[in-house]
Protein backbone atom coordinates (compact mmCIF):
# COMPACT_ATOMS: atom_id res chain seq x y z
CA UNK A 1 0.00 0.00 0.00
CA UNK A 2 1.09 3.59 -0.77
CA UNK A 3 0.39 5.36 2.25
CA UNK A 4 2.29 8.71 0.66
CA UNK A 5 -0.20 8.48 -2.21
CA UNK A 6 -3.96 9.23 -1.77
CA UNK A 7 -6.10 9.74 -5.00
CA UNK A 8 -8.00 12.82 -4.58
CA UNK A 9 -12.00 12.28 -4.35
CA UNK A 10 -11.45 8.91 -4.52
CA UNK A 11 -13.23 7.31 -1.24
CA UNK A 12 -13.25 3.66 -1.06
CA UNK A 13 -15.61 1.15 1.73
CA UNK A 14 -13.56 -1.73 0.17
CA UNK A 15 -12.12 -3.17 3.59
CA UNK A 16 -10.02 -5.95 1.63
CA UNK A 17 -8.19 -3.91 -1.32
CA UNK A 18 -4.91 -3.61 -1.31
CA UNK A 19 -5.32 0.25 -2.61
CA UNK A 20 -7.60 1.46 0.85
CA UNK A 21 -5.45 3.16 3.07
CA UNK A 22 -8.00 1.75 6.01
CA UNK A 23 -9.30 5.30 6.42
CA UNK A 24 -11.75 5.06 3.16
CA UNK A 25 -8.94 6.84 1.01
CA UNK A 26 -7.75 4.91 -2.25
CA UNK A 27 -4.17 5.04 -2.77
CA UNK A 28 -4.16 3.51 -6.66
CA UNK A 29 -2.23 5.25 -8.80
CA UNK A 30 -5.28 5.51 -11.02
CA UNK A 31 -8.70 4.07 -10.56
CA UNK A 32 -10.55 2.01 -13.68
CA UNK A 33 -14.54 1.86 -13.56
CA UNK A 34 -16.27 -0.66 -15.24
CA UNK A 35 -20.18 -1.97 -16.12
CA UNK A 36 -21.44 0.27 -19.13
CA UNK A 37 -24.53 -0.41 -18.67
CA UNK A 38 -24.75 0.80 -15.04
CA UNK A 39 -27.67 3.14 -13.96
CA UNK A 40 -27.47 3.51 -10.07
CA UNK A 41 -24.10 4.16 -8.52
CA UNK A 42 -23.75 0.52 -6.81
CA UNK A 43 -23.99 -0.63 -9.93
CA UNK A 44 -20.60 0.58 -11.06
CA UNK A 45 -17.56 -1.67 -10.61
CA UNK A 46 -13.71 -0.94 -9.59
CA UNK A 47 -11.52 -2.35 -11.76
CA UNK A 48 -8.19 -1.38 -10.08
CA UNK A 49 -9.43 -3.72 -7.24
CA UNK A 50 -6.36 -6.19 -5.57
CA UNK A 51 -7.44 -8.46 -2.72
CA UNK A 52 -5.30 -7.79 0.16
Amino acid sequence: MQENHILQGVSCDVKNCIHNNGRCCCTANAITVKNRMAILGEETMCDTFEEA
